[in-house]
């Protein structure tokens, strides 16, 4: 009789194998849990991984963008800067052009007019330069032209001094008080708006 014809021996054989296939079984269980395991934590990594990186990329087209905003923006200050000092060169030309005319003179009377205004005093002189010169007549018409305006009556008389832009500048007779009407300050005066209008040109041109 051999072994495995030997019902103990057989019991035992049996008994075995079905412990030994439990055991396969078990550990092709955890083998198919450990695979899924790893499957779902690759297909997570997977995920965050594309998140990641999708994230940088919209991160590096965001600082492109805005590099392409900041390299635009310079572009357009650069032409706005070009094109106000292209006008302003123009409107000194014109300037100089005009004082050269004849009836430049009502000009001064305005520019007089306008700073004993805004000076507001009974009494001031006016200080002018070489290239606008000042006259006593020219003072009596500033003069009249102020009563036009206001009513107010004012005296205007000669400041023996000469200031070098071209204008006029009206001060009290004490000196304490002054109202710059120099050309240069006119121009400052109306820069901004002389900028805007430069602005709303180029848009306009850009838009075409």
């Amino acid at each position: 009789m051999t072994s495995e014809e030997n019902p103990l021996i057989r019991g035992i054989l049996d008994d075995a194998r079905k412990k030994a296939d439990a055991i396969i079984g078990k550990a092709n269980e955890e083998a198919a849990s450990i695979i899924s395991e790893g499957g779902k934590r690759a297909e997570k990594e997977r995920s965050s991984a594309e998140k990641s990186y999708a994230l940088r990329l919209e991160q590096i087209k965001l600082r492109e963008e805005s590099a392409k905003r900041n390299i635009d923006r310079l572009s357009e200050l650069k032409n706005l800067d070009s094109s106000y000092k292209e006008i302003m060169a123009e409107v000194e030309r014109r300037i100089d052009k005009r004082m050269s005319e004849p009836g430049f003179s009502d000009v001064i009377v305005d520019w007089i007019a306008e700073a004993a205004i805004g000076l507001d005093r009974k009494d001031a002189k006016v200080a002018f330069s070489v290239r606008t010169p000042v006259t006593d007549e020219i003072l009596q018409r500033a003069e009249k032209k102020v009563l036009d305006l206001t009513g107010a009556e004012v005296n205007l008389t000669i400041d023996p001094v000469r200031i070098s832009g071209a204008g006029v500048m009206l001060s009290s007779m004490d000196g304490k008080v002054s109202y710059n009407n120099q050309l240069g300050v006119r121009i400052r005066r109306y820069q901004r708006d002389i900028k805007r209008i430069v602005q709303e040109e180029n848009a306009r041109e850009n838009s075409r």
